[in-house]
């Protein structure tokens, strides 16, 4: 005996609809950003005065209890003890400008300070001045050592260079009528 098996989609379960369900709607912290309640009218109307109906007393006892926990006063600043308004106490009195750039002493100084002042002055410029003279001689050295290398390896290339003498005057003045082979005439000493 064949048992025919039935196909049937498959049907997610369903909730029944008569579940209390609780709306987070309403609910301060956990609007999503941005979101603005908007009451307009009769119902801003309405929960107005149903808050002022319900607690009139405990209004007044917060306020109490604010008043109470407010901060003190800002302090002025005094100007024998140099408090700023701020209360950073850290903070030093300001000062004119003019009497934190002007010198203390406006000039005036001994002559021993005066001439032990020129002393260094003048040991800092002498010293100086020798180094500047000591690296113009390294300097110069070494273009000079440049001067002699250069020289010699031009030497020793002439040296080294492979030449054909030529002897026949006639085969110079045709090479002087070629450009390219005018360029491979040198003057040299054959001993």
């Amino acid at each position: 005996m064949a048992v025919e098996a039935e196909t049937h989609e498959w049907v997610p379960a369903q909730y029944p609809k008569d579940v209390d369900s609780v709306d987070l709607r309403r609910l301060i912290g956990v609007q999503p950003k941005g979101y603005k309640e908007r009451s307009v009218g009769k119902r801003k109307r309405d929960a107005a005065e149903q808050a002022e109906d319900e607690h009139p007393m405990a209004m007044q006892e917060d306020m109490e209890q604010q008043d109470a926990t407010q901060a003190p006063k800002r302090q002025k600043a005094d100007e024998t003890m140099y408090r700023p308004v701020s209360g950073k106490s850290w903070k030093p009195p300001g000062q004119r400008a003019s009497t934190v750039m002007r010198p203390a002493s406006l000039g005036k100084k001994s002559w021993g300070k005066k001439m032990t002042e020129k002393a260094s002055r003048k040991h800092l410029l002498d010293l100086k001045a020798e180094a500047v003279a000591a690296t113009k001689a390294k300097r110069k050295a070494a273009a000079e050592q440049r001067k002699r290398a250069k020289e010699l390896k031009a030497s020793n290339q002439q040296k080294s260079a492979v030449v054909q003498k030529i002897t026949n005057s006639a085969t110079v003045k045709k090479m002087m009528k070629d450009k390219k082979q005018r360029k491979l005439l040198r003057t040299a000493d054959t001993n």
